[in-house]
């Protein structure tokens, strides 16, 4: 007789960083909001159980962590049109787990990293008899982890997000390498700020006259800048300064071909 496989429950370093009581500090302990992010990300897998959603404020668990982030990516942005990369509309609809133009559905769950201290995410796409899932893993919510951040954790959301919109749109999901030693990297490719109209990232275009295209780590180097200089006024300096530290971080060591953009530079039109 089969049997479904014995649970295993994943536990991280609890302790929150100064981001993260800082973030948490400008909303509370807000019931309709966590609620809404469980639904809305689907944070109902088991793995959670024992994660913190019993205990949905305490911000030095995940569960809370996750919150933090998603708070991030529906409030903080001013949606100021032309400067910014791209809008909120656009990032909550991509790192949402349900069924929508971006991409079909999967759930986030908190997962072990196998062999890897310092893996923060992956994504199963192509699951068969399974819904397709994000995996976070312990290395983006240890205290003392030096991406144990919101700012991080939600251009993480938004990059793992878009490997699902690859599959969506029959891409290659995988990321190629690049580096010594080798590592996980993207091709970045260049497009102005009023590429995209708001409410249309997920738009693309093959047509090497007028090519348009986004990686996984480019929407989150994207997101990552438009928190560190289009954010709201209230949003604080820790937020802003670790995403602009962490995005180009991205942008040096994450992408095949040069990017000839930092993040602090006058944007390109």
């Amino acid at each position: 007789m089969l049997t479904d496989p014995p649970v295993v429950s994943v536990r991280c370093v609890d302790g929150a960083s100064l981001e993260e009581t800082t973030v948490q500090n400008l909303y509370g302990c807000w019931r309709d909001f966590y609620l809404w992010v469980w639904q809305a990300y689907d944070l109902t897998d088991y793995s959670w159980d024992h994660a913190g959603i019993s205990d949905a404020c305490n911000v030095s668990q995940p569960f809370a962590k996750v919150v933090n982030a998603a708070f991030l990516i529906n409030y903080a942005l001013s949606d100021n049109y032309i400067p910014q990369w791209h809008s909120t509309e656009d990032y909550r609809n991509s790192s949402r787990a349900s069924d929508n133009n971006f991409h079909g559905p999967f759930y986030y769950r908190l997962a072990f990293a196998g062999d890897s201290a310092t893996t923060e995410s992956s994504s199963d796409t192509r699951r068969i008899l399974a819904e397709d899932r994000i995996n976070l893993y312990c290395y983006l919510f240890n205290l003392g982890s030096p991406v144990n951040l919101p700012s991080e954790r939600a251009a993480v959301m938004v990059h793992e997000s878009w490997h699902h919109w690859q599959y969506k749109h029959g891409f290659v999901t995988h990321h190629p390498q690049c580096g010594s030693p080798a590592h996980d990297c993207d091709y970045y490719y260049f497009h102005g700020t009023g590429a995209f109209d708001f409410g249309q990232m997920d738009r693309y275009d093959t047509d090497p006259n007028h090519f348009l295209f986004h990686s996984p780590y480019q929407v989150a180097v994207e997101f990552h800048a438009d928190l560190a200089e289009m954010s709201l006024p209230w949003v604080p300096l820790i937020v802003t300064q670790s995403a602009r530290s962490i995005g180009n971080n991205r942008i040096d060591y994450r992408f095949v071909n040069a990017v000839g953009y930092r993040i602090g530079n006058p944007r390109p039109f």
